[in-house]
């Protein structure tokens, strides 16, 4: 089965106008996509993991070789420095969506197609075998990041049809969304009481994912939709997070939507750091919001003045290697995990307690293209930010 002729992406400004930071991680970034590429299936499902090359596991080849494309369009990547051919993953990803179902990743896949030029929104449902003629019912078993990626992807795909349909389904998407706000915290809840029971248990313990992508779809909703509540929402959010934000820049990793604090600082991660803070902190300005320029540097020099005081840009390697975690055994990290459930973990103070994890996945490098278009002030038609 074949999809629509696809549009490939041009850059409208030069690499020249990157900021060092991101001058130094493009080229890092470009050559590990390369080889993050399956060239059998054409989806990106290899990895770095104990600093060699594997296979990504569990839905990682799906929401990875969505955001693939996403970032890469977005930085005007021509397909052929990667090896890519965008016709063929897009085919690929969603013949792989309709084997897998993952519900959960519809958004991006919608986003994907939609910044592609590909099949329309009608015929992906079709194809996948899903329904969109309720959107809060599809959405209210989604965790708070998939309903938010649900929300861009529609987003986008109601710029690039104008459909008033399509426009419909996102506004119930994005309303949803605010029901997921917890006012008195100024923070997302994880999941909704639909939710299957291990989302359900820890509703009100919510990772960054969760308020990250949230700020980014009401962002992205306040300039498509003309939503000023949406924009209002996404800065309360955003400043919540800043006013959490560790000494070095660290966003950190869960927070409880109840209390408004951090409820588990460690794993800290790298993309976090130079992709999509700084992507969606940026969309959020863009949309009429506070400007939190300050907070996403900090963010970015985290990479090399962290608690190890290690840099994460490991050039012999050439990546970015994941994150910064608890250097605990197997069975002590599935304690904590359960400990989250009764209260505040304490963060590691001791930097021998820490260590990196030397793993990168496709999308890591992905958004950090992503977020240095943004930087540069690169302008692409299929993008709403």
């Amino acid at each position: 089965m074949t999809t629509a002729t696809i549009t490939p992406p041009s850059r409208e400004t030069t690499s020249n106008s990157l900021s060092p930071f991101y001058a130094e991680l493009e080229p890092l970034c470009l050559g590990r996509l390369r080889e993050a590429l399956d060239a059998r299936s054409g989806l990106f499902r290899r990895q770095l993991r104990d600093g060699r090359w594997d296979e990504t596991w569990g839905t990682e080849d799906l929401t990875s070789t969505a955001i693939c494309l996403i970032g890469t369009h977005r930085a005007g990547v021509e397909p052929q420095e990667i090896g890519l051919d965008s016709e063929r993953t897009l085919d690929a990803l969603l013949e792989h969506m309709a084997q897998r179902r993952y519900g959960g990743g519809l958004g991006l896949v919608v986003w994907a197609a939609a910044v592609y030029d590909g099949p329309p929104l009608e015929r992906i449902l079709d194809r996948l075998g899903f329904s969109l003629n309720d959107p809060a019912e599809f959405v209210a078993p989604l965790t708070t990041m998939e309903t938010a990626w649900l929300a861009s992807g529609l987003l986008h795909e109601s710029l690039r049809t104008g459909e008033r349909a399509v426009e419909d389904a996102a506004a119930i998407v994005v309303d949803h969304l605010r029901e997921r706000f917890e006012s008195a915290s100024g923070l997302m809840w994880h999941a909704t009481a639909a939710a299957p029971l291990r989302h359900r248990l820890r509703r009100h313990i919510a990772n960054f994912a969760d308020q990250i992508y949230s700020v980014q779809a009401l962002a992205f909703a306040a300039l498509q939709l003309g939503k000023n509540w949406a924009l209002e929402m996404a800065d309360r959010i955003a400043t919540r997070l800043v006013r959490l934000q560790g000494a070095f820049g660290q966003w950190w990793w869960h927070y409880d939507a109840c209390s408004g604090r951090v409820r588990q600082a460690y794993p800290v991660f790298s993309v976090h750091q130079h992709g999509m803070a700084p992507m969606v902190l940026a969309a959020l300005t863009r949309a009429g919001g506070t400007d939190f320029s300050e907070a996403v540097e900090a963010g970015r020099r985290w990479l090399r003045e962290n608690a190890l005081q290690v840099s994460l840009v490991d050039h012999s390697a050439g990546t970015i290697w994941r994150n910064v975690e608890a250097d605990e055994t197997p069975l002590w990290r599935c304690w904590r995990k359960a400990r989250l459930l009764l209260g505040p973990a304490p963060h590691p103070t001791d930097p021998a307690t820490l260590k990196i994890n030397r793993e990168t996945r496709p999308y890591e490098w992905a958004w950090c293209l992503h977020a240095a278009a943004i930087d540069a002030g690169r302008e692409s038609a299929a993008h709403i930010v």
